[in-house]
C-alpha cells in the first residue's frame, strides 16, 4: 500500500471516527434530554397528590393530542407532550374511545389510558355498598372485607382532609375524624388496585353532588351551618327506621334545640360507646363525652354517622309540630310514639317496657 492509499485510508478512518463520535454525542444528549423531559413531566408520587375524582368528556374522533390537552386542562396530567410520547411508545394511539369518563388524580398516565379505551365507562371493578348510617370505622371495615384496602390504611388516609381539595371541606370545623358524616353512603364501582384516597375521594365527590347550592341556601335560611345540618341528619339517620318518621324526628330535634332542652338521643351515647347496644344502662348515659347529649346541651361536636340524602333532606325540611319526645312503640317495625309532654312520654315508656 503506497503513501497515497495510506493517507486516503487514514482520512476515511478519521471521518468514520468523527461520524461515530457524533452519533454517540447525539445519543448521550438525546438520552439526557429524554430523561429530563421524563423527569419534568412526571406527576408527583401518587401518595403525594391531592386525591380527587374528575369527570372528563372526550369528543368523538378526538386525537391523542386533543385528549392530552383535555387531560392537562382538567389537571389530571402535567405535560400533554409526555402523555402523547407514552401513548405512542405503548401503541395506544387510535385506541382511545369517546364519551364521559371518571378519572382520578391519583391514577398514573397509563392507568388513564387504559380507562380511556373502555368506551366511556370505567373498567368493571368491585361493587362497594356503603349503607346509610355507617360510621367511618364501619366503612373502613367494609372496604377491608371487600379486599380493597386495609382498614388501617383507609383510616390513615382520612387524617388530612384538606388534601382532597373539595371546597366544602373548608366549612368543616377542625376535630378528630373530621370527615365523619361526609363519606356519602351509596353503591360504588371501585376499580381493582384503587387506593384508599381514591375511594375516599369518590365518596366525597358524591357528597358534593348531593349537598348542592340549594341545600346550602336552605341551611342558611334555617340559621344553621352545613356541619350542624349534617350532624342533625346523622342523628336522624341513627334514630329513624321508617321513612315517614324522619321529618317528624327532625322536628323533635329542632323543638328541643329551640327550647334549650338537652337532646337526650341514645344514638349519640352509642356513638361514644363505639358499638351497638340493645339497651342503654343508666351508667351509659353518664359517660363523659361532648357527644353525650344526655350530659351536654345542644348538638354534639360533629356527625355521629354518615347520613343518606333522605335524612339530610329531613334535617333541612323538618316537620312542624309540638312533639318534644319519642320512644319506640314497635320494636319489629321501628315505629315510634311521639309525645308533647314529659308525662305522656313516661306513660309511653312504661307501655313499651311492659312488652318485655
Amino acid at each position: 500500500m503506497n503513501k497515497k492509499q495510506l493517507l486516503f485510508l487514514s482520512k476515511g478512518l478519521l471521518r468514520l471516527g468523527m461520524w461515530v463520535g457524533s452519533l454517540l454525542l447525539i445519543y448521550v444528549i438525546g438520552k439526557k434530554a429524554f430523561l429530563y423531559t421524563y423527569n419534568i413531566s412526571r406527576q408527583p408520587a401518587a401518595e403525594n397528590r391531592v386525591a380527587k375524582e374528575i369527570e372528563v368528556y372526550i369528543p368523538k374522533g378526538a386525537s391523542t393530542k386533543e385528549i392530552s390537552e383535555i387531560l392537562q386542562e382538567k389537571g389530571l396530567i402535567t405535560n400533554s407532550l409526555w402523555f402523547r410520547i407514552v401513548s405512542r411508545m405503548n401503541d395506544y394511539d387510535s385506541s382511545f374511545r369517546y364519551g364521559t369518563f371518571v378519572l382520578s388524580t391519583t391514577m398514573e398516565q397509563e392507568e388513564m389510558m387504559k380507562v380511556l379505551q373502555t368506551g366511556g365507562e370505567q373498567e368493571k371493578g368491585i361493587k362497594l355498598v356503603i349503607p346509610e348510617g355507617f360510621t367511618i370505622q364501619d366503612i373502613a371495615n367494609r372496604v377491608q372485607k371487600e379486599n380493597l384496602v386495609e382498614a388501617r390504611d383507609f383510616l390513615e388516609a382520612l387524617e388530612d382532609p384538606q388534601e382532597y381539595g373539595y371546597d366544602f371541606i373548608q366549612l368543616i370545623p377542625e376535630r378528630n375524624n373530621q370527615l365523619e358524616g361526609y363519606l356519602f353512603p351509596a353503591t360504588y364501582e371501585i376499580r381493582e388496585g384503587a387506593s384508599a384516597k381514591e375511594i375516599i375521594s369518590k365518596m366525597l365527590k358524591k357528597f358534593e353532588q348531593v349537598y348542592d347550592a340549594k341545600y346550602q341556601e336552605r341551611a342558611e335560611e334555617l340559621g344553621y351551618t352545613m356541619d350542624q345540618i349534617i350532624t342533625i341528619a346523622s342523628i336522624i339517620e341513627k334514630e329513624a327506621r321508617l321513612e315517614e318518621e324522619r321529618a317528624k324526628i327532625a322536628g323533635v330535634l329542632y323543638n328541643r334545640l329551640n327550647q334549650d332542652m338537652k337532646l337526650q338521643m341514645c344514638s349519640t351515647v352509642i356513638f361514644v360507646l363505639g358499638k351497638p347496644k340493645a339497651r342503654l344502662l343508666d351508667k351509659d348515659l353518664e359517660i363523659e363525652s361532648p357527644y353525650n347529649t344526655y350530659l351536654y346541651d345542644g348538638l354534639p361536636p360533629g356527625p355521629i354517622a354518615n347520613p343518606g340524602e333522605a335524612s339530610i333532606r329531613a334535617a333541612l325540611y323538618p316537620e312542624e309540630h309540638d312533639y318534644l319526645y319519642f320512644v319506640v312503640e314497635d320494636e319489629e317495625t321501628g315505629k315510634h310514639y311521639f309525645s308533647e309532654t314529659g308525662e305522656e312520654h313516661e306513660r309511653a315508656k312504661q307501655r313499651y317496657k311492659q312488652k318485655f
